[in-house]
């Protein structure tokens, strides 16, 4: 390298430069972690093998498949519910009573193996051992949000296509006000109902969890 001269930026750039590289050079690479490895570590916590299992199941079911949010909106809910130990069908049965009370709907129960699910529409409760322990996932999805926003953008658009063309055939642009206000309500409406609906179903979700934590607990 030349022997040159550098200025006093040029030294504070460098050195701060030389700096990072030498502290990320000093970080440990992250490497992954295996379940019976995760299980080890709990253990010497104090943590019950099954219980971690059971744990780490609900990060493959924490989330509803998709899209959670639409336009910033919440337009789905979950829950992932680790249990102390499988439900059994007594207590499942029980469950789906619950269920049925708090949607006031029947609902279809479906068991294969030794997984179990309740669902109507877009509304679904599964169970699934773990280990020695269970992890109950409730989710549902608000399936006409985007089907009604779409109606409402299509509605505001048409308004303003009929709106330019009355204004260029000298026709009375009042007339484009209905499609306009129609596409408005929808995207309006929508998105005032979407909050309330996501708070409302968390509520359902979270006592449906305490009480199936109680079924498995006792």
């Amino acid at each position: 390298m030349p022997d040159r001269r550098y200025t006093d930026e040029e030294v504070r750039h460098i050195l701060t430069a030389a700096a990072e590289q030498e502290r990320t050079a000093a970080l440990p690479a992250e490497r992954g972690w295996s379940l019976a490895e995760v299980q080890q570590m709990g253990a010497e916590a104090g943590l019950p093998a099954a219980s971690v299992a059971a744990a780490a199941l609900t990060l493959e079911r924490a989330h509803v498949p998709g899209e959670s949010r639409l336009l910033g909106l919440p337009v789905a809910v979950s829950r992932a519910v680790p249990l102390e130990r499988s439900m059994t069908e007594e207590d499942w049965e029980a469950l789906v009573a619950r269920l049925r009370e708090t949607f006031a709907v029947e609902g279809r129960v479906r068991v294969s193996g030794p997984r179990r699910e309740w669902r109507v529409g877009n509304l679904r409760v599964t169970h699934e051992p773990a280990g020695d322990g269970a992890v109950l996932a409730l989710r549902t999805r608000k399936g006409d949000a985007r089907p009604l926003f779409a109606m409402g953008a299509l509605l505001l658009v048409m308004s303003l296509v009929v709106l330019i063309s009355l204004a260029a055939s000298g026709g009375q642009t009042v007339r484009a006000l209905p499609l306009a206000l129609f596409g408005a309500i929808l995207l309006v409406g929508g998105a005032l109902r979407l909050p309330a609906w996501a708070s409302a179903r968390g509520r359902q979700f979270d006592a449906l969890a305490d009480y199936a934590r109680r079924l498995s607990a006792g």
